[in-house]
């Protein structure tokens, strides 16, 4: 029985904190008592240690439920018994352990279960062969010395078949590619390593270098110091290189007859562990498409999003009108549970030669595409989700025209969106403009997101393999009748509508193992912002009024209103052009400075305070500011008025953001010395002074009142709308938004 061939037995896990894992720990622990001492090796991450990363990833997980409920009390002592966490990484030498962890291993190791690896299907190239190839044989190497040559269980997957046809057999690799090309793993490597040093180097070249300098200041704008600058460039660079790495590891990996990079890197790590085994017992246990349990740790427990929910659940949004697939292949899909007893039964073996197991469902109970697509859409005509706005969302019926045809579409739709908005690029900055480019924006994120899903999902549903399982099946059938029972992995028992509508897709759409959204951290001083509009919210007036004050500060009483009545002429205009773009308007009103003194702008600046702005000053609005500085909170000015006109206000806040004019020779040119704070510069501004100052911006406040502030709304968790006007009203009803009226002895914000 398993339970005694574990019994007094020592384990070391990998990938004890990822969906796989943490059902492997709770099964060891619950149906496997007698177990000597389970070893975990957990890396720390920035924020926890590895215990930590064990009582909050793994413990805490739903999954222990049913195990805290029959332990009770002693479930605590009980796990401490029998759980010993590690320290360390799997990629790094001795896996990051010290000599007394080492020898230790060395002494009690009985079992090795690797099932760390980076699943990602687009990984960076260098990523996933750090991981998945250089990972693995460090692991193996280590164990190769150790005292009791423990059995090494290698968790790879199904699809290092790769892009064959017919059966895939229950075989170590051989010296070929699924394509037929002869393949030399270590040579492979070492060409994959050139590609990575290759591209690194490429990204340092100086026209490269110029060109992501040159889009990091676009981006920053005037607030952008050269620093930030520098930090952003190497953000782009970095990103570029990823990109590309992507690219590479994914065309070497299709010449040679895989889907993708994770496939051909975990069949290249199953070679190079054939070959360097050494006396160690080696296990390759090969799993088709791992998601929610049938029965263990309770049904439909699952942990994260697997390969077929962003589909799934893409295709119940109605973002995905269609999807690439043959509907007469198989879709292998197995529950996590029979994963996980498949591979205790297969651990507890040691044998002479490499062993092959593969978990999969092709073979024995076949799953079709077009079964599975049937399924869920059933389910989801019966149980639709729902818009924002409570509405019932309709799944799409399908007619599988195929990759081409599907992808096609969509290059179609994205190339036309392109054009689109190019046109919109090219009209004056607005309100209309920005609705337009949002709109353009979310269409081409749907058409990206379902090419995305089709290139990188799309050969899985247009499989041309079958997993053989035919030696699972013996193992399995080899187990005494209590082992079948309390360790099931037959595929066979499995009625996928049952288990697909009954379980996988509630847990899907409900998420009962989610861990519930930890308490939000108690708020440190300078961590929130309370970031205010000025004119229109925090003060009832404009740019227009204070620039006639100013003005007419400056004039003989007996000449203002001759300049008066030419001035209100021109009101009109600029009231249309604020209607149409807020930036354009700033910058053709500030002309009006050309020739001002930067010294008596600032003085006059000064005065506008006592004399214009303290009696335009809404009191609810300094009460609300008030009540930021007593919670903590930096309360940041934010407006796209001029500098001089703002210093004043430096004493009601801890950071004044704004606007300035260029000079020369000694005066202001009445042109802005960067781009106008408006619309999505403000944001940016916004952006980078968060960045600088450490500044929450999810937790943070934000209080305007004209649309032109909706990006800068749309930055913060709290938006709130101020006096706003008829279409951020509307905005802010839609998003839900909190709307507030602030005035002085009721009289209403002076309009342009």
């Amino acid at each position: 029985m398993l339970a005694e061939a574990y019994r007094g037995k020592s384990v070391l896990l990998t990938g004890g904190t990822g969906f796989l894992g943490t059902a492997l720990v709770e099964k060891i622990l619950r149906s496997l008592p007698e177990l000597g001492r389970l070893y975990l090796l957990i890396r720390a991450s920035r924020e926890k240690s590895a215990a930590s990363r064990f009582e909050k990833d793994v413990l805490d997980s739903a999954a222990f439920r049913g195990l805290r409920e029959e332990r009770g009390d002693s479930f605590r002592d009980y796990v401490a018994s029998k759980v010993c966490v590690l320290e360390g990484d799997v990629h790094a030498p001795s896996l990051g352990l010290g000599e007394e962890d080492l020898a230790e291993l060395s002494r009690e190791v009985d079992v090795v279960i690797h099932s760390a690896a980076s699943v990602v299907f687009d990984a960076p190239l260098d990523a996933a062969v750090e991981s998945n190839v250089h990972g693995t044989l460090g692991l193996l190497r280590l164990a190769r010395g150790w005292e009791k040559r423990p059995l090494l269980l290698h968790v790879s997957t199904a699809y290092v078949a790769g892009m064959r046809e017919g059966f895939a057999p229950e075989k170590p690799p051989g010296s070929r590619s699924p394509n037929g090309t002869p393949l030399d793993p270590y040579e492979e490597v070492s060409h994959l390593e050139g590609v990575v040093r290759e591209v690194e180097e490429a990204s340092r070249e100086r026209a490269l270098l110029r060109r992501f300098e040159t889009e990091a200041r676009r981006e920053l704008g005037m607030v952008g110091e050269d620093e930030e600058v520098a930090e952003r460039t190497d953000q782009l660079r970095r990103a570029w290189v990823r990109e590309r790495l992507v690219e590479r590891g994914t065309e070497r990996a299709r010449a040679l007859g895989w889907h993708d990079v994770y496939t051909f890197t975990k069949s290249l790590a199953e070679r190079m562990v054939v070959r360097e085994r050494g006396e160690v017992p080696l296990i390759i246990l090969r799993p088709a498409i791992i998601e929610s349990s049938q029965h263990e740790p309770y049904p439909g427990w699952i942990q994260g999003s697997r390969m077929a929910d962003p589909i799934i659940m893409a295709f119940a949004k109605g973002i995905l009108r269609e999807f690439p697939g043959d509907p007469e292949s198989l879709v292998d899909i197995v529950p996590v549970d029979h994963v996980v007893n498949g591979t205790l039964a297969a651990a507890a073996r040691r044998p002479e030669d490499p062993e092959v197991f593969q978990v999969a469902s092709g073979d024995h109970n076949p799953l079709r595409y077009r079964q599975l697509y049937e399924h869920v859409r059933e389910y989801f005509l019966e149980n639709p989700l729902r818009d924002s706005g409570g509405r019932p969302l309709q799944p799409a019926e399908w007619s599988f025209p195929g990759r081409r045809a599907v992808e096609r579409r969509l290059k179609a739709e994205l190339a036309g969106l392109e054009v689109a908005g190019v046109v919109v690029s090219r009209l004056p900055e607005g309100h209309i403009t920005a609705d337009l480019r949002g709109r353009i924006a979310r269409a081409e994120k749907r058409a990206r997101m379902s090419l995305y899903y089709s290139r990188i999902y799309g050969p899985y549903s247009s499989g041309t393999a079958t997993f053989s399982t035919a030696r699972t099946l013996e193992l399995f059938d080899s187990l005494p009748r209590e082992d079948r029972e309390e360790f099931p992995f037959d595929i066979a028992d499995l009625d996928w509508r049952e288990w697909l509508q009954g379980t996988h897709l509630p847990a899907l759409t409900t998420r009962p193992s989610r861990k519930k959204r930890r308490k939000a951290a108690e708020e440190r001083p300078r961590e929130v912002a309370a970031i205010f509009d000025v004119d229109g919210t925090l003060v009832g007036s404009n740019v227009v009024s204070y620039y006639a004050w100013l003005k007419m500060r400056e004039m003989p009483a007996a000449t203002r209103p001759l300049w008066a009545a030419g001035f209100l002429a021109k009101i009109p205009f600029y009231w249309a052009l604020d209607k149409v773009s807020r930036a354009h308007f700033n910058r053709a009103f500030y002309k009006n400075y050309a020739g001002w003194e930067p010294s008596r702008a600032r003085h006059l600046g000064q005065e506008s305070f006592p004399g214009f702005t303290l009696s335009r000053i809404y009191p609810d609005a300094l009460e609300c500011l008030r009540e930021h500085k007593r919670m903590g909170h930096r309360v940041v000015l934010l407006s796209g008025a001029l500098d001089f006109l703002l210093d004043p206000f430096k004493d009601l806040a801890d950071d004044v953001l704004s606007a300035s004019l260029a000079e020369e020779d000694g005066v202001y040119t009445g042109e802005l010395s960067g781009a106008p704070v408006a619309g999505e510069a403000r944001a940016r501004m916004l952006a980078s002074f968060a960045r600088k100052r450490g500044v929450d911006l999810g937790r943070s406040y934000a209080y305007a009142d004209s649309i032109s502030d909706l990006p800068m709304l749309e930055a913060v968790g709290n938006p709130v709308a101020v006096n706003p006007d008829r279409r951020l009203a509307a905005a802010a009803k839609e998003r839900g938004w909190q709307l507030r009226r602030w005035s002085k002895n009721g009289s209403s914000p002076d309009k342009v």
